[in-house]
């Protein structure tokens, strides 16, 4: 399958858009420099048109920019940390993109290679969002939790609990964690918990063990240059990751794994699922009968086996704004809790009720 030069440059502008709103303006550049170029220049053109999946859901820009990164990494190509300020250099747009493209042209082959990895963000700045939503569950089903993340990469965010948040009126999680989320709320009340997790269980099509040696540089390849921040939580992350438990990371697609994980063999739990900027990447058959499937399974729960559905994901109007979401079984409760950033920054934590 290839992609028509309108279709590219359609996912190279969403993706320049999320990168403007976001703070990343050496992206913006690089992708200025590939709608130029596209159609221009023969090798740019054939690299991005034959790559064989949907330029948006794939997110086309992001998997160049991991590729290119990963190489530039494992090769210590001086301009990488000479112009990206998470490997300790100065962010110059204007420098980095002749850099950027004299290193593309050069390693073509190996970049192509490269863009067949699957974008693995695994932003554990969400995890400050998500653990508010993952304690207000606690609270209002007063049982153990089953945590079961669809969309885990390397399963960062599975370890939520495991990460010092500091909330407006005070902090929950372990004092010692090398990870501190701090600043990430600008208003509300979110209940501090300390929620007993008794199971913990997630699901990829490219789950990642940040036990082997190409994880780190994999996840860091990923993170934007300008996200420093971004950088320091990741790093803080891997090294809780590494120091717990092993996690059960399975390579399946979400629907097939729900069907069979999302019911609780035992009574007396409260199943928590949970994603985080997941649903972009389905196309649109495979999120509606993902709801369906997961609502079907909560209108069959019982006061027993409690089940909610945590979503962080855009809205509909605005890809820049995310909403979290909880829905709770079987008292057929939906409530947006919050609206944040894509990175779990700016949370606005408001509860409100929904129809259902």
């Amino acid at each position: 399958m290839t992609s028509t030069i309108e279709q590219v440059i359609a996912g190279c502008e969403w993706q320049r858009d999320l990168c403007r709103k976001n703070g990343a303006p050496t992206y913006v550049a690089l992708i200025n420099e590939l709608i130029e170029r596209l159609g221009a220049d023969d090798t740019v053109t054939d690299l991005l048109t034959s790559d064989g999946q949907n330029p948006v859901q794939s997110a086309l820009c992001l998997r160049l920019f991991g590729a290119v990164n990963r190489i530039a990494m494992d090769g210590s190509e001086d301009w990488i940390t000479r112009y990206y300020p998470t490997m300790g250099g100065e962010a110059d747009p204007d420098r980095v993109v002749p850099a950027f493209f004299d290193f593309l042209l050069a390693n073509v082959d190996s970049v192509r290679e490269q863009m067949r990895v699957a974008v693995q963000t695994n932003e554990v700045g969400r995890a400050a969002p998500l653990s508010a939503a993952v304690n207000y569950v606690a609270h209002a089903t007063g049982r153990p939790l089953r945590l079961l993340e669809v969309g885990s990469s390397a399963g960062l965010n599975l370890l939520l609990d495991h990460y010092r948040v500091e909330g407006p009126h005070g902090p929950w999680g372990p004092a010692d964690s090398a990870l501190r989320l701090e600043g990430h709320f600008t208003s509300g009340e979110p209940q501090a918990a300390v929620p007993e997790v008794v199971e913990r269980r997630g699901c990829d099509l490219n789950p990642i063990d940040v036990h082997a040696p190409g994880t780190p540089n994999l996840l860091r390849s990923f993170v934007w240059p300008e996200h420093v921040e971004r950088a320091r939580r990741l790093e803080a992350a891997l090294t809780v990751a590494r120091s717990a438990p092993p996690l059960t990371l399975d390579a399946a697609d979400a629907c097939s794994w729900v069907a069979e994980h999302v019911d609780d063999p035992e009574p007396g739990r409260t199943t928590v699922l949970f994603h985080s900027i997941v649903l972009p990447y389905f196309d649109p058959d495979e999120r509606d009968r993902f709801s369906k499937l997961v609502r079907s399974r909560g209108e069959q729960t019982d006061e027993d086996r409690p089940l909610a559905w945590i979503s962080l994901e855009p809205s509909e109007e605005d890809s820049s704004v995310v909403n979290l979401i909880c829905e709770i079984w079987p008292m057929g409760r939906k409530v947006l809790l919050a609206r944040t950033t894509p990175h779990g920054t700016q949370v606005h934590w408001d509860p409100q009720e929904l129809l259902t």
